[in-house]
């Protein structure tokens, strides 16, 4: 039978989640197969939307997989762009995302990829009484910047800027945008300067969200489930998710959780200069979880 408008489905470019919000939908469909092995649902970053898979998924369309990722509430091209979402409904987006897409392709494999933000969001989603329905989890620079990763000092500040100000709009400085370098690929960089459907600012209140997710993401690692195989990406010159935070998650992860450290790796792994490792270690993964990575990549070092 056909889906109802308001039914949950992807759609036209968007993607009718389970309260009927019409989230924006990119396609990267599986070339030269009839029926995709494995589907990924991809879940973008802190002000970034579906667009952050165009680096990836189009390689690994070539390789027979099939790539849903959609713009979260708040986001890209979905409605209240710039105004954080409540946590629980990012979770419900993604389970929902993760059952069209199974029901889309019954008999594929189907992989949630969660980068950065989307990483929190998907850690906190699978560590809950009600996880995804997915088989497989490849988290790439997950946000574990919580409130305990974080200096005295600015904690005190967007605590209370947060709650005088919520709707305080924040501009960084040029100097210090500058000094921090999410990906040594300078194209990604000036596209996504361009690209409208980016966010350049952000409220207080959005950031005090964001850190607050990091921090239930933290807390949930040790949750992880065994029965859902998952790899764990990052990268040494990670500046956006510094060191310090996956350090105090590291230990915690459980021994099922695969972890992949690179050297010279930055933020956005996925759009990297030498991103060509990591999409072949993903797609290693994919197929074979467990397996030991092309790339040779070692485990994180805090473990």
């Amino acid at each position: 039978m056909p889906s109802t408008p308001d039914e949950p489905q992807f759609a036209n470019e968007r993607f009718i989640s389970f309260d009927g919000a019409p989230l924006g939908l990119s396609v990267w469909e599986a070339k030269d197969v009839a029926s995709p092995e494995v589907v990924i649902v991809g879940v973008h970053g802190m002000n970034d939307y579906a667009g952050a898979f165009r680096w990836s998924a189009p390689y690994w369309a070539e390789q027979g997989i099939t790539t849903y990722a959609y713009d979260q509430r708040g986001f890209g091209r979905s409605p209240h762009n710039g105004i954080w979402p409540e946590e629980e409904l990012m979770r419900e987006d993604l389970r929902m995302a993760v059952d069209v897409a199974r029901r889309r392709h019954p008999q594929a494999r189907i992989a949630v990829v969660g980068i950065s933000m989307g990483g929190a969001v998907a850690m906190t989603a699978f560590a809950s009484d009600n996880p995804p329905d997915a088989d497989l989890l490849v988290l790439s620079g997950p946000g574990l910047r919580g409130w305990g990763a974080l200096p005295l000092l600015y904690r005190l500040s967007l605590w209370s800027s947060t709650h005088v100000r919520p709707g305080w709009v924040v501009v960084p400085p040029k100097r210090v945008a500058r000094s921090i370098t999410a990906t040594d690929n300078e194209e990604v960089m000036e596209i996504q300067w361009h690209d409208p459907w980016f966010q350049k600012t952000n409220r207080i209140d959005a950031v005090f969200g964001v850190v607050t997710l990091m921090e239930h993401a933290h807390k949930a690692a040790a949750k992880l489930p065994a029965k859902v195989p998952t790899l764990f990406l990052y990268g040494d010159r990670d500046e956006i998710v510094p060191q310090r935070g996956v350090k105090r998650t590291a230990p915690m992860l459980p021994k099922h959780v695969q972890g992949a450290y690179y050297e010279g790796g930055y933020h956005m792994l996925l759009r990297d200069l030498n991103r060509q490792r990591v999409l072949d270690d993903v797609l290693a993964f994919l197929r074979a979880p467990g397996s030991e990575l092309p790339s040779g990549a070692s485990d994180l070092p805090w473990r």
